[in-house]
């Protein structure tokens, strides 16, 4: 039985049981609630677990997130390796009627259109209906929420890289109807333009952090930076630097003392931001999450590349990896799995954001802003000193170029394989029409490559979607 399958079987099995087993006390139940079954506080926090709720499905937004961009950039092999993963991912040749293609598509705008459901209830309602901001600060998580959904769309099936192209994903800001089924593409840059909307108002109103299961105004911030990074337009870089600033500066979240510290923690760790929570402990075969089961399973594992940049000199290696057996009897063999997601303490979080990506999203922005050298080192230092490495040295260093090169290996040996978040790395590192992403898996060949169709059945039901070049 494929991936597809599979996480379609959880997702029917999660709406017909209500999910109350997957949430902690900061996540309780949720049902999928009518139009006007939001009519105050205690019912609109109802709907809006149901929003985060489509974060848990199998895969999708959790180990398919991460190894489907992973395994493009050259990072990662697979022990049995799929047509899907050979011939759509390896060779960037998507086909539009595949599941892998369609799954996530449908399961995101199914968070979108919770968010936008949501968001139309709520806003019809009495501020007397809440407590004091509360009405706002519900509106703010909803609006980060649907700004991450689109996000998501926008980096996985649209030209994120450039904002003078028209292929964007659908931007959905109404709830779901047959009147407002038809609907084309918006542009890279409107898409852009809605989604920072979005996360300036939850920039603006969102509540203080209270759960890392939860967005919060300073989580979305720490967004807007990432996502600046991609956009690239004038000013972006000088915003992101300004926004990671804040994000180190804020007494809500902060380095752990070791990058060990960070895993073994799990869910409790001042240096997780963002995740999605899965309340039972899985097992190396669990369906749900599937992040020990792709990774810490062996099921991936890292390629000669990742262990050229990540290699056993660097303090983070023995965090990261371990060489373990999987099975047993004849079928027992030893395999190097990513350790990251196999710890002891059973929790399973998916690094959606963590505090050092601000360190390296301000690295970046300053070499690309003609920062000096020993500026952009500094911050890079950060989390060498952390992580108990030798610390670089500036005159080691003879340009920014090189600097940058540094940065993106330091986010591999930082963040490798924990939010997919190195593949949009590999399109943005763009120097005179090449590609980075080039020198790390040679079936690249044109931008037209980089993002996944938009799926056939969309096409069928919407007259306005557009598909992009194949």
């Amino acid at each position: 039985m494929n991936r597809f399958i599979y996480s379609w079987i959880f997702l029917l099995c999660v709406l017909a049981t209500g999910c109350d087993s997957m949430f902690e006390k900061e996540l309780p139940p949720h049902n999928l609630v009518g139009e006007n079954a939001i009519t105050n506080e205690s019912s609109a926090e109802v709907a809006l677990n149901g929003i985060y709720s489509y974060l848990t499905s199998y895969g999708t937004m959790s180990a398919y997130y991460i190894s489907d961009n992973e395994y493009r950039t050259g990072l990662l092999d697979s022990t049995y390796r799929t047509a899907f993963e050979l011939n759509q991912l390896l060779e960037f040749e998507m086909n539009d009627e595949d599941g892998y293609v369609s799954a996530p598509w449908q399961l995101v705008y199914k968070m979108v259109n919770a968010a936008n459901n949501f968001i139309y209830n709520v806003e019809k309602l009495s501020e007397s209906k809440f407590g004091q901001n509360r009405k706002t600060e519900m509106l703010a998580e909803a609006k980060f929420t649907r700004a991450f959904a689109h996000a998501f769309l926008l980096r996985r099936y649209g030209y994120f890289w450039d904002t003078n192209s028209d292929y964007g994903p659908i931007i959905r800001l109404e709830p779901s109807a047959l009147s407002n089924n038809n609907q084309g593409r918006s542009s890279v840059k409107e898409s852009y333009e809605k989604i920072f909307e979005d996360l300036d108002y939850a920039i603006k109103y969102g509540p203080e952090f209270y759960s890392r299961y939860r967005g919060c105004a300073t989580t979305a911030k720490a967004f807007k930076a990432d996502l600046l990074m991609n956009r690239g337009a004038e000013g972006d870089y000088a915003e992101a630097i300004r926004l990671a600033d804040e994000v180190i500066g804020s007494s809500e979240f902060g380095l752990e003392a070791t990058y060990r510290d960070i895993f073994t923690n799990g869910y409790n760790s001042k240096e997780l931001m963002f995740t999605r929570h899965l309340k039972s402990v899985p097992t190396m075969m669990a369906n749900v999450g599937s992040l020990l089961k792709l990774f810490g399973g062996g099921t991936y594992k890292p390629s000669k590349l990742f262990l050229e940049i990540l290699t056993p000199k660097d303090k983070r290696y023995v965090v990261t990896l371990d060489s373990m057996v999987i099975g047993n009897g004849t079928l027992a063999k030893k395999a190097i799995v990513w350790k990251k997601h196999y710890i002891t303490s059973g929790d399973c979080p998916m690094y959606y954001m963590r505090v050092a990506q601000m360190y390296l999203i301000k690295a970046e922005a300053m070499a690309r802003t003609n920062a000096s050298i020993k500026d952009c080192i500094d911050v890079l230092n950060v989390l060498r000193e952390r992580s108990g490495n030798t610390l670089f040295d500036e005159t080691d260093y003879s340009s920014l170029a090189e600097v940058l090169e540094e940065v993106f290996r330091e986010n591999v040996r930082e963040l490798g394989m924990e939010n997919g978040g190195i593949f949009y790395l590999t399109v943005r590192y763009n120097e005179g029409g090449h590609r980075k992403l080039k020198d790390m898996n040679p079936n690249f060949q044109s931008d037209d490559q980089l993002c996944f169709p938009i799926p056939r059945a969309e096409l069928e039901h919407n007259s306005k979607a557009e598909q992009k070049p194949m």
